[in-house]
Order: C-alpha cells, then structure tokens, then sequence
C-alpha cells in the first residue's frame, strides 16, 4: 500500500470504531466515565466522535510515522484514551493488511492455476511461448515482449515469439552473447533504466526486466518484457514473469520430451518389427494344445475354442533407452536373455506365452489368475537376480512392469491356406494391454483387476494395494484396480508391508473427498520411503484436487484418454 493510501485506511477504521462498534464505544464511555475527562476525536481536521474542546492536551494518533487523526482531552489522563484508540486501530489495520496479502496470494495461486491449465495442452514450443507472452501481457503492464530458447546443439539464442513493435529487430542478433549470458546466469531481474539506455537494441524501450526459463537447475531461455515509457516494474511483477517462466520451462522440457519419446516410438517400433518378424513364424506349443492337437500338422484352418483365461502382458521400462546403448546384435541378445529367464516361469504357472513383443510378450494362464500372478511375482525375482548380474557386468539393471485381466476369449486358428496363424480374439487383450500401460501411471511393478482379484483361488498367498476405479480408452465401464506388491524390490516391499494400513487410510480420505486429509496421509507414507511412487501420485492428485470444485456425484474414476 502507498502512505496516501494507509492514512485513508487508517482513519476509516479509526472512524468506524468511535462510530459504529458498539464494544468500542462503550469501552471509551468507560474508560473516559471513570477517569472523568472529556475528550473529542478529529480526523482530516473534523470532529468524528466526543464534544468540541480547546483543551490542553493534544495526542496525534499515528501509525509507522503516518498520522490519521488526533485526541483531545481536558486532561493530561487523556493519554490512557490516545492509546486505547491506537491499539484497536493498529488491530484492526493489521487485519486488513493480512486480508490484502491474502487475496494477493489467492489471485496469484488462481493466474498460475489458469496458465498452467492452459500450457498442459500445448505440445510445441511456439504455442507455448506465444501463450506465456499473451498472459504476462494481461497482467503486467508493458508494451514488448520477447522469448528466447537456447538450441544447445547449434549453440544459438532463438527468438520464438514476441510482441509490440521493435525498430532495432534487426540489432538482436548481435546480441547472442549477451543472451546466453543471462541465460547461463539464470536470475531474474529489473533492469535499471540507465542500463536499458545504453543497450542499441533496448533504446526503444524505457523500462525492461527479465525471466529466465529454468527447469530445476538448467536454464532453457530467457523472458524478456519492456515498456516503452518511464515505469518502475516491481518485485510483485517480477515475481508474477518468473512464475511465468518456470512454468513455460517446464512446459517446454515437456513438449521436447514428447517430440522426443515420438523419435523413440519410431525406433521402438522398428526394433520390435525386426524381433516380431522371427518370433511371428512359430506358434506356441501350449497354444495347439489348448485346441486339444498335439502337433501342428493336425490343426486346421478356422480350428477355434472359448476359454477363460488370465491374460498378462509383460513390458521392459526403457526398453528404447537401453536399445540406444546397444547394436542390434547386441540389442538381440538381450531380448532372448530375458526372454530365457521368463519364459519357464510362464510355462512352470501353467501358462502360454502367446506372442513376442521384443520389449516384452503376452501370455495367457488357462488356470486362471492365481497361476498368473504367481508367474508375475516370480518373474519380478527372477528379474532381480537378473539385475545383481548385469550389475556386476557394468550394466545398467532393467524394470519390468506387469498388468492382467481376467475374461472370456476365442483362441483358434486364422489366415489361409497357405499362411495360418495362431490368434485369440477378445476384449480382455485390449483391456489387460490397457493394464500394463497403467502400471506405467501408477508406478507399480505388478497391476491387476478385480476380475483377477475374484479369481483367485487364495489371495492369502499375496498383499495388494487398492488403487480406486479408472476408465480406460474405448470402454464404458469402470475397472477396479490393485496392486500386487509382493514382486516389489525387498525393501520397498518391507515399507509397504508397513505402511498398508496408513496407505488404506489415505485412499478411504481421497474417496471421501477429504483431499487435505489424504495428501497429508500420503506424505506420511512418502516419507517412509521416496519411491513407493503409487502414493506420490496419488498425494500430487489429492493436492490438485483440494483447490478444485467436485461434483458431488464424483467418484474418484482416472479416466485415461491414451493406450
């Protein structure tokens, strides 16, 4: 607040108490009744409250140096009536003060809700920067603005967007080292004016600060804005363009991301056709038999039959990312060395391993989810004993994720008669694919339905997590998720162990919708061990959430757009 703008405050309060609060006035009827004086209160040269005097004794009431009004008194006990006056006011200012820091706070909290809202649709830089440049130019009073990002590989300072009309545009590129300059500084900062006066591509511009785009310590660019007359920028509109430009930064990391996992997919896919190819000439040998043959030669084109199964799909994290790192022989051997190791597992549960997806396979458990979730938990140990011998062998150690469903399909035989294939048609592939791509999103090493769940035939055997309902792309319904945490590493197995009923307490608040209440459980179990990731993501939703309005029919339901 300006010192105009605290006198007016303090002498409407000052006004309000002696006039309209009946607890005030009283106390001063009181105060004054049993000292016997008489006393009158002015402010702005009039009188607000008590009898015209031309007393003796004259008490200024003032706050920090700033004078709002005096007392009068015929007497020198009036002092004891200054001050009672000055504490209920400075009372009362402070509240108004907390009030004001508040709703600043608040409108800050909902501009940064809004652009970050509106930047999560992005996936480009230049929308992204072009979108920053629109907000920061709503908020903040100025005339120019400019976004640079740093392209690393060529070692150049580019302009991605900008704004207001720049006579010395052709001036910028003589400015890369300065750019990168502040860029590498990585702080923010009000340019003081004689500085921007002596910058040849600032000299259309009387005011300038900047932003850099850090994203936790790198910094990706800079944010530049300007006016072209006399202004002083503050520290609040400072603070407002690097709230800005941190979340452009992270933003923009993201939209590289994606354009680089896009790259990624394209060698994935091609990695896995080259595998798919060999894998797609044979067919599994449990598979002939559970269209009651023996031999391949005995089936036949349209051979089919109705099974309820268990289906698993099994998945490499970082399958791109380890590929990077190896030639393709390399990248082979790999492959048929996990592949070794899960493959009996699979056949000693009863199960089928159904197709090879190079970064992982499907298999199908004709006994059910018991048998398949068995596999998945000894696949998970056997993955760690995996991983102690690649480590000694200076390699990096591999995560699998697994996810099942539990239903009804049609195994047979399909193609012609010169080209037959082994095929299964069902919802349940598509949904216990959906499945494993979920145990991505919720940080587990083995995900489930409650279709598998009331299959089995002893859950005793195992531990699980509920994890609440999510609805999958292409489907209706909601699914129930679980997740199985006897396959996790020994001690974040020992945590969660631990912590279940912590854990349980924390989804039973987040479906009651007491959010405040179940970030605050899920960071108690967060704090017990960093990576038990499923109650990260579900403390970073109960935080989300809490600031959000809730339908009242919500029920809690992920609704997942992508496979």
């Amino acid at each position: 607040m300006t010192r105009n703008g605290d006198q007016l405050i303090l002498s409407r309060i000052l006004k309000s108490l002696v006039t309209r609060d009946s607890a005030s006035i009283h106390l001063l009827e009181t105060i004054t009744a049993g000292l016997n004086i008489r006393f009158s209160v002015r402010a702005n040269g009039s009188l607000i409250c008590g009898e015209e005097l031309d007393g003796d004794f004259e008490f200024i009431l003032e706050e920090d140096a700033c004078e709002y009004g005096k007392i009068i008194c015929d007497s020198s006990e009036g002092k004891i009536v200054a001050d009672l006056i000055k504490s209920l006011v400075k009372k009362e200012f402070e509240k108004k003060r907390i009030g004001s820091e508040v709703l600043g706070l608040y409108r800050e909290i909902n501009m940064i809700y809004n652009f970050s809202a509106m930047i999560s649709e992005k996936i480009d830089d230049i929308s992204i920067a072009e979108t920053a440049l629109k907000e920061a130019s709503q908020i903040i009073d100025t005339t120019h603005g400019s976004f640079f990002l740093l392209d690393t590989e060529e070692d150049e300072v580019i302009e991605l967007a900008s704004f207001g009309e720049n006579p010395n545009k052709q001036s910028v590129p003589g400015q890369q080292n300065i750019l990168k300059g502040l860029i590498s500084r990585g702080t923010a900062a009000i340019v003081p004016s004689k500085l921007v006066a002596l910058n040849p591509a600032l000299n259309h511009l009387k005011s300038v600060m900047f932003a850099p785009l850090k994203v936790k310590h790198r910094s990706l660019g800079l944010v530049i804005l300007g006016h072209e007359n006399e202004k002083e920028f503050t520290a609040a509109e400072l603070k407002l363009l690097t709230t800005i430009a941190i979340q452009s930064a992270g933003a923009i990391e993201s939209a590289q991301l994606y354009q680089k996992g896009l790259r990624e997919a394209r060698e994935r896919e091609e990695a896995i056709r080259i595998i798919h190819e060999a894998s797609q000439k044979f067919v599994p040998h449990e598979f002939i038999k559970s269209l009651g043959k023996e031999r391949i030669t005995e089936v036949e084109l349209g051979d089919q039959v109705e099974r309820e199964v268990t289906v698993m799909f099994v998945d490499i994290r970082e399958f791109t990312t380890l590929s990077e790192s190896m030639a393709p022989k390399e990248n082979f051997f790999f492959i048929n060395s996990f592949n070794k190791r899960m493959g009996p597992i699979v056949r000693a549960n009863e199960g089928l391993i159904m197709q090879y997806l190079g970064d992982g396979f499907m298999a199908l458990f004709p006994k059910g989810a018991q048998y398949a979730l068995r596999a998945s938990v000894q696949m998970q140990e056997a993955l760690k004993e995996y991983n102690c011998e690649r480590i000694s062998k200076n390699r990096t150690p591999v995560k699998m994720g697994v996810g099942m469903q539990n239903g009804k399909l049609i195994m047979g035989i399909t193609g012609d008669v010169l080209r037959m294939d082994a095929a299964i048609i069902s919802d349940t592939v598509n949904t216990a694919a959906r499945i494993e791509g979920l145990s991505k999103f919720y940080g587990t090493s083995i995900l489930l339905t409650k279709n598998c769940l009331d299959d089995l035939t002893d859950a005793s055997e195992f531990n699980f997590r509920y994890l609440g309902p999510v609805k999958v792309k292409g489907k209706e319904h909601t699914i129930d998720l679980y997740e199985c945490i006897d396959g996790d590493e020994k001690s974040l197995l020992e945590h969660k162990l631990v912590s279940m009923n912590v854990f349980e307490r924390g989804m039973d608040l987040f479906f009651k919708k007491e959010f405040a209440m179940a970030a605050v459980t899920f960071q108690e179990v967060l704090k017990q061990h960093k990576e038990d990731y499923t109650a990260k993501l579900f403390l970073n939703r109960a935080a989300q959430l809490i600031t959000q309005e809730i339908e009242d029919d919500w029920k809690g339901v992920v609704a997942m757009d992508k496979k």
